[in-house]
Protein backbone atom coordinates (compact mmCIF):
# COMPACT_ATOMS: atom_id res chain seq x y z
CA UNK A 1 0.00 0.00 0.00
CA UNK A 2 2.90 2.34 0.29
CA UNK A 3 2.62 3.19 -3.93
CA UNK A 4 -1.25 4.21 -2.80
CA UNK A 5 -0.01 6.42 0.19
CA UNK A 6 2.14 8.36 -2.32
CA UNK A 7 -0.68 8.63 -4.99
CA UNK A 8 -3.03 10.08 -2.18
CA UNK A 9 0.04 12.67 -1.29
CA UNK A 10 0.04 13.50 -4.39
CA UNK A 11 -3.07 14.08 -5.28
CA UNK A 12 -3.09 16.25 -2.14
CA UNK A 13 0.00 18.25 -3.56
CA UNK A 14 -2.55 18.79 -6.58
CA UNK A 15 -5.25 20.15 -4.95
CA UNK A 16 -2.78 22.45 -2.59
CA UNK A 17 -1.98 23.75 -5.57
CA UNK A 18 -5.04 24.26 -7.24
CA UNK A 19 -6.14 26.06 -4.37
CA UNK A 20 -3.02 28.06 -3.91
CA UNK A 21 -2.94 29.16 -8.00
CA UNK A 22 -6.82 30.27 -7.97
CA UNK A 23 -6.00 32.38 -4.55
CA UNK A 24 -3.16 34.31 -5.62
CA UNK A 25 -3.53 34.54 -9.58
CA UNK A 26 -6.99 36.08 -9.96
CA UNK A 27 -5.10 39.28 -8.84
CA UNK A 28 -2.82 39.96 -11.75
CA UNK A 29 -4.82 41.54 -14.77
CA UNK A 30 -3.15 40.19 -17.85
CA UNK A 31 -2.46 42.12 -21.54
CA UNK A 32 -5.77 42.10 -23.71
CA UNK A 33 -6.66 38.37 -25.20
CA UNK A 34 -4.25 36.87 -23.15
CA UNK A 35 -5.20 33.91 -20.20
CA UNK A 36 -3.66 31.59 -18.01
CA UNK A 37 -5.35 28.00 -17.82
CA UNK A 38 -5.07 25.47 -15.35
CA UNK A 39 -6.05 21.82 -15.65
CA UNK A 40 -5.83 19.24 -12.85
CA UNK A 41 -6.90 16.23 -13.33
CA UNK A 42 -7.62 12.58 -11.67
CA UNK A 43 -7.86 8.73 -12.95
CA UNK A 44 -8.22 5.38 -11.90
CA UNK A 45 -8.20 2.54 -13.75
CA UNK A 46 -8.07 -1.32 -13.51
CA UNK A 47 -5.77 -3.00 -15.60
CA UNK A 48 -5.72 -6.76 -16.14
CA UNK A 49 -2.79 -7.04 -17.65
CA UNK A 50 -0.51 -4.43 -16.16
CA UNK A 51 3.37 -5.58 -18.19
CA UNK A 52 1.03 -7.06 -21.25
CA UNK A 53 2.16 -10.70 -20.71
CA UNK A 54 1.37 -13.53 -23.21
CA UNK A 55 -1.12 -16.82 -21.41
CA UNK A 56 2.59 -18.42 -21.13
CA UNK A 57 4.13 -15.64 -19.04
CA UNK A 58 0.89 -15.82 -16.87
CA UNK A 59 0.94 -19.01 -16.59
CA UNK A 60 4.64 -19.47 -15.35
CA UNK A 61 3.79 -16.47 -12.58
CA UNK A 62 1.02 -18.32 -11.42
CA UNK A 63 3.76 -21.12 -10.37
CA UNK A 64 7.02 -19.32 -9.63
CA UNK A 65 9.25 -20.13 -7.60
CA UNK A 66 10.91 -17.04 -6.68
CA UNK A 67 14.46 -19.83 -4.41
CA UNK A 68 14.14 -21.41 -7.56
CA UNK A 69 13.81 -18.70 -10.82
CA UNK A 70 15.13 -15.71 -8.97
CA UNK A 71 14.57 -12.45 -10.74
CA UNK A 72 11.95 -13.87 -13.41
CA UNK A 73 9.33 -10.94 -12.05
CA UNK A 74 9.57 -8.27 -10.42
CA UNK A 75 5.78 -7.49 -9.78
CA UNK A 76 3.36 -9.06 -6.74
CA UNK A 77 0.51 -9.00 -9.21
CA UNK A 78 -0.40 -9.55 -13.17
CA UNK A 79 -3.33 -7.32 -12.50
CA UNK A 80 -3.52 -3.89 -10.66
CA UNK A 81 -5.29 -0.84 -9.77
CA UNK A 82 -3.41 2.33 -11.31
CA UNK A 83 -3.99 5.98 -10.08
CA UNK A 84 -3.11 8.85 -12.30
CA UNK A 85 -2.84 12.64 -11.36
CA UNK A 86 -1.75 15.47 -13.48
CA UNK A 87 -1.52 18.87 -13.83
CA UNK A 88 -1.22 21.40 -16.90
CA UNK A 89 -0.79 25.24 -17.19
CA UNK A 90 -1.79 26.74 -20.70
CA UNK A 91 -0.71 30.15 -21.66
CA UNK A 92 -2.65 31.61 -24.44
CA UNK A 93 -3.24 34.65 -26.42
CA UNK A 94 -6.20 35.44 -28.97
CA UNK A 95 -5.83 37.78 -31.30
CA UNK A 96 -9.00 37.58 -32.55
CA UNK A 97 -9.68 36.17 -36.43
CA UNK A 98 -8.53 32.98 -35.10
CA UNK A 99 -4.83 33.90 -35.24
CA UNK A 100 -4.16 32.26 -31.28
CA UNK A 101 -0.74 31.14 -29.47
CA UNK A 102 -0.52 28.72 -26.78
CA UNK A 103 2.23 27.14 -24.79
CA UNK A 104 1.03 24.56 -22.38
CA UNK A 105 3.06 22.64 -19.51
CA UNK A 106 1.83 19.15 -18.34
CA UNK A 107 3.06 16.95 -15.28
CA UNK A 108 1.37 13.58 -14.83
CA UNK A 109 2.52 10.01 -13.52
CA UNK A 110 1.27 6.69 -12.80
CA UNK A 111 0.70 4.87 -9.56
CA UNK A 112 0.25 1.23 -8.75
CA UNK A 113 -1.78 0.02 -5.83
CA UNK A 114 0.32 -3.65 -5.52
CA UNK A 115 3.28 -3.00 -7.98
CA UNK A 116 5.14 -0.27 -7.15
CA UNK A 117 7.86 -1.14 -9.55
CA UNK A 118 6.22 0.04 -12.19
CA UNK A 119 5.36 3.84 -10.88
CA UNK A 120 6.83 6.68 -13.65
CA UNK A 121 6.37 10.27 -13.77
CA UNK A 122 6.23 12.70 -17.17
CA UNK A 123 6.59 15.72 -18.63
CA UNK A 124 5.48 17.48 -21.80
CA UNK A 125 5.70 20.68 -23.15
CA UNK A 126 3.44 22.00 -26.33
CA UNK A 127 3.42 25.19 -28.56
CA UNK A 128 0.01 26.21 -30.79
CA UNK A 129 -0.31 28.03 -33.37
CA UNK A 130 -3.82 28.74 -34.70
CA UNK A 131 -4.70 30.92 -38.16
CA UNK A 132 -7.01 32.56 -39.97
CA UNK A 133 -9.36 29.95 -41.62
CA UNK A 134 -8.89 27.15 -39.48
CA UNK A 135 -4.82 25.80 -39.95
CA UNK A 136 -2.92 24.96 -37.16
CA UNK A 137 0.63 24.15 -36.27
CA UNK A 138 1.71 22.39 -33.00
CA UNK A 139 4.62 20.78 -31.52
CA UNK A 140 5.40 19.06 -28.85
CA UNK A 141 8.36 17.29 -26.59
CA UNK A 142 7.47 14.55 -24.53
CA UNK A 143 9.69 13.01 -21.38
CA UNK A 144 9.46 9.91 -19.74
CA UNK A 145 12.42 8.71 -17.37
CA UNK A 146 12.73 4.86 -16.02
CA UNK A 147 10.00 3.71 -17.52
CA UNK A 148 9.83 -0.31 -16.60
CA UNK A 149 9.02 -2.40 -19.62
CA UNK A 150 9.42 -5.69 -17.41
CA UNK A 151 12.35 -8.52 -16.41
CA UNK A 152 14.05 -9.43 -19.38
CA UNK A 153 16.77 -12.63 -20.17
CA UNK A 154 20.74 -10.98 -20.44
CA UNK A 155 22.23 -13.17 -23.00
CA UNK A 156 25.07 -12.42 -21.84
CA UNK A 157 24.66 -13.62 -18.29
CA UNK A 158 21.86 -15.56 -18.90
CA UNK A 159 19.98 -13.68 -15.83
CA UNK A 160 17.16 -11.57 -15.80
CA UNK A 161 17.61 -8.37 -14.96
CA UNK A 162 15.04 -4.66 -14.89
CA UNK A 163 14.22 -4.18 -18.61
CA UNK A 164 13.69 0.24 -18.61
CA UNK A 165 14.37 3.08 -20.70
CA UNK A 166 14.09 6.85 -21.06
CA UNK A 167 11.38 7.93 -22.98
CA UNK A 168 11.70 11.32 -25.29
CA UNK A 169 9.38 12.03 -27.78
CA UNK A 170 9.73 15.25 -30.44
CA UNK A 171 6.85 15.81 -32.56
CA UNK A 172 5.50 18.95 -35.37
CA UNK A 173 2.09 18.48 -36.81
CA UNK A 174 0.72 20.37 -39.63
CA UNK A 175 -3.45 20.71 -39.90
CA UNK A 176 -4.95 22.12 -43.10
CA UNK A 177 -8.55 23.35 -43.30
CA UNK A 178 -9.91 22.39 -46.61
CA UNK A 179 -13.01 23.84 -45.66
CA UNK A 180 -15.45 24.76 -42.61
CA UNK A 181 -15.69 20.93 -41.49
CA UNK A 182 -13.06 19.31 -42.92
CA UNK A 183 -9.27 19.43 -42.35
CA UNK A 184 -5.96 17.38 -43.14
CA UNK A 185 -3.36 16.59 -40.97
CA UNK A 186 0.24 16.02 -41.62
CA UNK A 187 2.87 14.99 -39.08
CA UNK A 188 5.98 13.79 -38.29
CA UNK A 189 7.48 12.36 -34.88
CA UNK A 190 10.72 11.39 -33.40
CA UNK A 191 10.92 8.41 -30.25
CA UNK A 192 13.84 8.02 -28.68
CA UNK A 193 14.17 4.98 -26.12
CA UNK A 194 17.78 5.02 -23.89
CA UNK A 195 17.55 1.25 -22.04
CA UNK A 196 20.03 1.08 -19.21
CA UNK A 197 22.10 0.01 -17.76
CA UNK A 198 21.46 -4.34 -18.55
CA UNK A 199 20.26 -3.81 -22.70
CA UNK A 200 22.00 -1.25 -23.81
CA UNK A 201 21.67 -2.90 -27.44
CA UNK A 202 17.90 -2.12 -27.15
CA UNK A 203 18.48 1.55 -27.30
CA UNK A 204 16.55 2.75 -30.74
CA UNK A 205 15.47 5.68 -32.52
CA UNK A 206 11.44 5.47 -34.27
CA UNK A 207 10.41 7.70 -36.74
CA UNK A 208 6.60 7.89 -37.82
CA UNK A 209 5.43 10.26 -40.67
CA UNK A 210 1.31 10.62 -39.84
CA UNK A 211 -1.42 11.54 -42.00
CA UNK A 212 -4.96 12.15 -40.91
CA UNK A 213 -8.61 13.49 -42.20
CA UNK A 214 -11.09 15.25 -40.01
CA UNK A 215 -14.54 15.97 -40.70
CA UNK A 216 -16.08 18.32 -37.54
CA UNK A 217 -19.73 19.57 -37.11
CA UNK A 218 -21.71 16.34 -37.75
CA UNK A 219 -25.15 15.94 -36.69
CA UNK A 220 -25.61 15.73 -32.58
CA UNK A 221 -22.06 17.89 -32.46
CA UNK A 222 -19.87 15.22 -33.80
CA UNK A 223 -16.45 14.33 -35.44
CA UNK A 224 -14.87 11.63 -37.61
CA UNK A 225 -11.07 11.55 -37.58
CA UNK A 226 -9.13 9.09 -40.22
CA UNK A 227 -5.88 8.52 -38.70
CA UNK A 228 -2.76 6.41 -40.34
CA UNK A 229 1.25 6.41 -40.63
CA UNK A 230 3.97 4.57 -41.13
CA UNK A 231 6.90 3.54 -38.20
CA UNK A 232 10.71 2.76 -38.98
CA UNK A 233 12.68 1.89 -35.75
CA UNK A 234 16.30 0.88 -35.97
CA UNK A 235 17.69 -0.61 -32.54
CA UNK A 236 21.74 0.04 -31.66
CA UNK A 237 21.92 -3.47 -31.18
CA UNK A 238 21.28 -3.86 -35.03
CA UNK A 239 25.02 -3.01 -35.76
CA UNK A 240 26.34 -5.56 -33.72
CA UNK A 241 29.95 -6.25 -34.98
CA UNK A 242 28.69 -10.37 -35.36
CA UNK A 243 26.30 -9.38 -37.44
CA UNK A 244 23.78 -12.06 -37.99
CA UNK A 245 25.93 -14.72 -35.51
CA UNK A 246 25.54 -12.17 -33.02
CA UNK A 247 23.58 -13.33 -29.99
CA UNK A 248 22.73 -9.90 -29.10
CA UNK A 249 18.90 -9.22 -30.24
CA UNK A 250 17.98 -6.96 -32.79
CA UNK A 251 14.46 -4.88 -31.68
CA UNK A 252 14.21 -3.28 -34.97
CA UNK A 253 11.25 -3.02 -36.71
CA UNK A 254 8.63 -1.31 -39.57
CA UNK A 255 5.51 -1.45 -39.63
CA UNK A 256 1.79 0.75 -40.43
CA UNK A 257 -1.23 1.60 -38.05
CA UNK A 258 -4.60 3.28 -39.68
CA UNK A 259 -7.80 3.79 -36.77
CA UNK A 260 -10.50 5.63 -36.72
CA UNK A 261 -11.71 8.07 -33.98
CA UNK A 262 -15.11 9.45 -33.48
CA UNK A 263 -17.49 11.36 -31.28
CA UNK A 264 -21.08 12.21 -30.86
CA UNK A 265 -23.11 14.06 -28.18
CA UNK A 266 -26.47 12.49 -26.11
CA UNK A 267 -27.39 15.19 -24.16
CA UNK A 268 -27.01 19.00 -23.71
CA UNK A 269 -28.52 21.48 -21.52
CA UNK A 270 -27.70 24.33 -19.61
CA UNK A 271 -24.15 23.87 -18.15
CA UNK A 272 -24.46 20.57 -19.02
CA UNK A 273 -23.80 17.60 -21.49
CA UNK A 274 -23.51 14.25 -22.36
CA UNK A 275 -21.49 12.55 -25.20
CA UNK A 276 -19.95 9.49 -25.89
CA UNK A 277 -16.37 8.77 -27.78
CA UNK A 278 -14.74 5.35 -29.65
CA UNK A 279 -11.70 4.73 -30.79
CA UNK A 280 -10.25 1.92 -33.00
CA UNK A 281 -6.86 1.05 -33.96
CA UNK A 282 -4.85 -1.67 -36.00
CA UNK A 283 -1.21 -1.84 -36.14
CA UNK A 284 1.17 -4.07 -38.31
CA UNK A 285 4.82 -4.87 -37.27
CA UNK A 286 7.30 -6.80 -39.01
CA UNK A 287 10.65 -7.19 -37.20
CA UNK A 288 14.13 -7.36 -39.27
CA UNK A 289 16.34 -9.25 -37.17
CA UNK A 290 18.22 -11.25 -39.38
CA UNK A 291 19.92 -13.48 -36.42
CA UNK A 292 18.86 -16.87 -35.71
CA UNK A 293 20.02 -17.25 -32.29
CA UNK A 294 17.20 -14.09 -31.95
CA UNK A 295 14.39 -16.32 -31.45
CA UNK A 296 12.59 -13.75 -30.08
CA UNK A 297 12.61 -11.14 -33.24
CA UNK A 298 13.32 -12.80 -36.43
CA UNK A 299 10.37 -13.31 -38.78
CA UNK A 300 8.31 -12.58 -36.56
CA UNK A 301 5.15 -10.17 -37.48
CA UNK A 302 2.73 -8.62 -34.62
CA UNK A 303 -0.82 -7.54 -35.74
CA UNK A 304 -2.32 -5.63 -33.02
CA UNK A 305 -5.86 -4.32 -32.40
CA UNK A 306 -7.05 -0.95 -29.83
CA UNK A 307 -10.39 -0.41 -29.16
CA UNK A 308 -11.53 2.24 -26.24
CA UNK A 309 -15.27 3.49 -25.80
CA UNK A 310 -16.24 6.14 -23.25
CA UNK A 311 -18.52 8.59 -21.58
CA UNK A 312 -18.24 11.49 -20.58
CA UNK A 313 -20.26 14.27 -18.71
CA UNK A 314 -19.31 18.00 -18.62
CA UNK A 315 -20.21 20.33 -15.71
CA UNK A 316 -19.48 23.55 -17.09
CA UNK A 317 -17.47 25.59 -17.10
CA UNK A 318 -14.96 23.57 -14.80
CA UNK A 319 -15.68 19.95 -14.35
CA UNK A 320 -15.28 16.82 -16.44
CA UNK A 321 -15.93 13.26 -15.56
CA UNK A 322 -15.13 10.57 -18.25
CA UNK A 323 -15.12 6.87 -17.54
CA UNK A 324 -13.95 4.45 -20.21
CA UNK A 325 -12.48 1.08 -21.47
CA UNK A 326 -9.87 0.16 -23.55
CA UNK A 327 -8.96 -3.27 -24.73
CA UNK A 328 -5.90 -4.41 -26.47
CA UNK A 329 -5.06 -7.52 -27.93
CA UNK A 330 -1.97 -8.70 -29.79
CA UNK A 331 -0.65 -11.37 -31.93
CA UNK A 332 2.93 -11.94 -32.55
CA UNK A 333 3.88 -15.00 -35.03
CA UNK A 334 7.39 -16.77 -35.61
CA UNK A 335 9.33 -17.60 -38.34
CA UNK A 336 10.72 -20.64 -36.12
CA UNK A 337 9.82 -22.12 -32.95
CA UNK A 338 7.89 -20.00 -31.25
CA UNK A 339 9.77 -19.30 -28.06
CA UNK A 340 7.61 -20.54 -25.70
CA UNK A 341 9.17 -18.96 -22.51
CA UNK A 342 10.56 -15.76 -24.05
CA UNK A 343 10.33 -13.18 -21.96
CA UNK A 344 9.94 -10.60 -24.46
CA UNK A 345 6.30 -9.05 -25.45
CA UNK A 346 4.57 -11.50 -27.00
CA UNK A 347 0.69 -11.82 -27.86
CA UNK A 348 -1.45 -10.94 -25.35
CA UNK A 349 -4.40 -9.79 -24.04
CA UNK A 350 -5.26 -6.39 -21.78
CA UNK A 351 -8.22 -4.69 -20.62
CA UNK A 352 -8.45 -0.77 -19.12
CA UNK A 353 -11.89 -0.05 -17.44
CA UNK A 354 -10.99 3.54 -16.14
CA UNK A 355 -12.51 6.61 -14.32
CA UNK A 356 -11.16 10.27 -15.08
CA UNK A 357 -11.90 13.30 -13.55
CA UNK A 358 -10.81 16.66 -14.39
CA UNK A 359 -10.89 20.43 -13.66
CA UNK A 360 -10.36 23.32 -15.28
CA UNK A 361 -10.62 27.01 -15.67
CA UNK A 362 -8.49 30.57 -16.39
CA UNK A 363 -6.37 31.72 -13.10
CA UNK A 364 -5.34 34.65 -15.06
CA UNK A 365 -8.00 36.14 -18.36
CA UNK A 366 -8.27 39.39 -19.59
CA UNK A 367 -11.23 38.11 -21.05
CA UNK A 368 -14.80 36.30 -20.80
CA UNK A 369 -15.50 33.04 -21.51
CA UNK A 370 -14.34 29.63 -20.57
CA UNK A 371 -10.50 28.37 -21.15
CA UNK A 372 -9.09 27.39 -23.99
CA UNK A 373 -10.47 24.20 -25.93
CA UNK A 374 -8.63 21.33 -26.67
CA UNK A 375 -6.14 21.81 -24.59
CA UNK A 376 -6.99 19.77 -21.47
CA UNK A 377 -6.58 16.42 -22.96
CA UNK A 378 -3.06 14.10 -24.68
CA UNK A 379 0.47 14.07 -23.18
Amino acid sequence: MRSGRRMWRCTWIVVAVVAGLASVVPGVHAAPGQSVNLTAGLSTAYDTNLLQYSDQQINKFASWDPALDPGRYAIKSIDDITFSPSLALTWELDQGRGRRHSLRFKGDGDFHDKNATADFRAASIAWRESFHGGSRFAARGYYLPHYYLRQLRDVTTALFERAQFDLSIGEAAWTQALNKDTDLGLSYQFERRAYGPFFPERTSGTHQGGLSLGFDNLPDHGTIHLLGAYRLSRADGRDDPAGSASLVPDVSYHGWWAGVEGRGEFARHKGFRIDGDIAYRFEQRAFDSDRPADRSHIGRKDSNNVIEVGLRAQFRPHWTLRGYDHYDSNNASYGGPNPFLTTDLSSYKQNQVGLEFSWTGDLWSSRRGPGPSGEAGGN
